[in-house]
């Protein structure tokens, strides 16, 4: 115990004095500009060790995350040497509740005594609304200021499939489980319809609340702006959305406080002069799992940005790498509690129940706390049932409980390419996945209570999660997506907030004090297999995207939500 100490012990002398002389030498460091760019996922990917020399490879670039921003601003705000942070705007392409990350944390810094300042390159819906945790917002003089609210877009391909002679044979539990819609369906139905203009409401009324009470306008107000977009930088400046037109090279003139321009640094070079936090490691500690994309059986992949669209091969939560995950923090002394990331649209029914077993395994000898992020829907929501606590961002879009299957009929296009297909089969249900016919009345009864007691099993999980009745699991299922805000109405989640608020109610349930701060670790992919305790106790290759939709391709029971949903502020 001394021996793992003593490392711990010299480290944090040397950046004791390593910080004694960044202070000496450096004695003011006045403003830091950080320009906030990138997807900002919570925490780095963790995926399966390479063989060697492929583990010595960077195959992805390197992205700032949620957690590298998070320690930055609080190291900001603990120097009293820095007076504030400028924050470079520009487009933003990430999702809603990453943005409301981002806005929690600004928000956060400037509650701290540090003044903010959000500099837009583009003053878009998501721009203004994360500046405006700022203290003052300015964008140059030629940009207009373009919030003109939210729109959902659904794409419906049944005629687009028809033209290669495929249509697609579905069997749908639950009607708001839409995505079985995108392929044979040629407009929205009203249920979807209903469902969308929900979750828009549930955001835009969350989006204009926090707006308004940080630009001290009314929500009727700045309703009625949106309603006349575009407005020029100066009529937005009067009416109070922003606070002033300057260009970058006019900030630092616009800080100052004694007559001369405010020193201005980047954090690129700021970051060499801030002091270094010290943390004796003692244990326990908080564990954190990410799960990262559509959920599908066998080991986690990533793939690099793809020229076209496949946002199911992007990133695949493979059942057996988060698995010997769970089972890795669940044997590790030093975790006392583990934060559970979830950022999935679900995925393969049979590896979100997987992974809800060892989720529920790992409950029973450490408190489990659900994060959710941009989503966890359907198969994300599914496992994150047995957890102690369960958060979001009132932006998440979450719920989505409910199953389906079906498959992809190929006969008219063999048709039309002349091509002949004869069979010979023994058993007579062995074509029942065969995309050579559509399904008979008999098959279909079959996939259908083959659903069907998935679903049912969906809707127990939530039961006995949750602790609601089941004629309250059904008022909140039949496939229907909520926001997070709706969800917490509804029992499906306990509170809103981000990482800050799920480390807290990890240190409740684990029974340690709340106001100390523990190491948090990243649980790493355990390198050898790890068996099960008693209960309760990426390359970019061809052949690797030929895998990704391998993995996809051996499912027919899913549990996804709606598919190509696009969130967009038309501008």
């Amino acid at each position: 115990m001394v021996r793992s100490r003593i490392p711990t012990v010299i480290s944090n002398l040397a950046t004791e004095a390593r910080n004694l002389l960044v202070s000496l030498r450096r004695s003011r460091l006045g403003y830091v500009l950080i320009r906030l760019s990138g997807s900002y996922p919570e925490r780095a990917s963790q995926q399966p060790p390479l063989p060697f020399p492929l583990h010595r490879l960077l195959p992805f670039p390197v992205e700032p995350t949620l957690a590298d921003l998070r320690q930055a601003l609080e190291a900001l705000s603990q120097d009293s040497r820095v007076q504030g942070v400028v924050f470079h705007i520009p487009p933003l392409s990430i999702e809603p509740a990453t943005v409301q990350a981002l806005w929690g944390m600004v928000h956060e810094l400037k509650k701290a005594g540090k003044r903010t300042v959000g500099w837009l390159s583009r003053a878009d819906t998501w721009g203004i609304y994360l500046a405006s945790a700022c203290d003052q917002v300015y964008v140059p003089e030629s940009t207009p200021v373009f919030m003109p609210g939210l729109r959902a877009e659904g794409l419906f391909l049944k005629n687009t499939l028809a033209l290669a002679g495929l249509a697609a044979d579905m069997v749908v539990f639950s009607e708001y489980k839409t995505t079985p819609d995108t392929l044979q369906r040629e407009t929205m139905s009203e249920h979807h319809r209903e469902m969308l203009e929900s979750i828009l409401d549930s955001i835009l009324e969350e989006l204009l609340e926090n707006i308004s009470a940080e630009r001290e306008l009314k929500p009727q107000e700045l309703r009625q702006l949106m309603d006349r977009m575009p407005l020029s930088a100066t009529a937005a400046g009067e009416a109070g959305l922003i606070d002033n037109t300057l260009y970058q090279d006019e900030i630092a003139a616009a800080l100052a406080s004694d007559g001369s321009p405010a020193p201005l640094v980047t954090w690129t070079k700021a970051r060499r002069w801030l002091r270094r936090p010290v943390h004796w490691r003692r244990s326990p500690a908080i564990g954190v799992i990410s799960v990262e994309g559509t959920i599908v059986l066998g080991v986690s992949r990533r793939l690099p940005s793809l020229p076209f669209p496949l946002p199911f091969l992007q990133q695949q939560a493979g059942s057996d790498t988060i698995i010997q995950t769970l089972r890795a923090a669940q044997t590790d002394s030093r975790i006392a509690a583990v934060v559970l990331h979830i950022n999935s649209p679900g995925g393969s029914a049979l590896a979100s129940d997987l992974i809800w077993r060892e989720v529920l395994r790992l409950r029973e000898e450490k408190p489990v706390v659900v994060l959710m992020g941009d989503q966890a829907t359907s198969g994300g929501y599914y496992i994150s049932t047995p957890a102690n606590a369960i958060i979001a961002q009132p932006f998440t879009l979450t719920g989505s409980i409910g199953i389906w299957g079906g498959k992809l009929v190929t006969a008219g296009l063999y048709d039309l390419l002349r091509i002949g297909r004869d069979v010979v089969q023994r058993g007579d249900r062995a074509g029942l996945y065969s995309e050579a016919a559509p399904f008979t009345a008999d098959e279909r009864e079959a996939v259908r209570q083959e659903i069907g007691q998935g679903y049912t099993r969906f809707k127990s999980r939530v039961v006995d999660g949750r602790g609601m009745t089941p004629d309250q699991v059904e008022t909140v299922s039949r496939g229907r997506v909520w926001t997070g805000k709706q969800a917490r109405e509804r029992g499906l989640v306990d509170e809103l907030g981000g990482f800050e608020t799920a480390l807290h109610r990890a240190k409740e349930l684990a029974k340690l004090d709340t106001e100390r701060q523990y190491p948090v670790i990243d649980v790493e992919i355990p390198k050898e297999h790890l068996l099960p305790l008693p209960f309760p106790s990426a390359e970019g290759s061809l052949g690797e995207i030929t895998r990704a939709l391998h993995a996809l391709g051996k499912e027919h029971i899913w549990a996804l939500p709606p598919l190509f949903l696009k969130f967009t502020t038309t501008g």
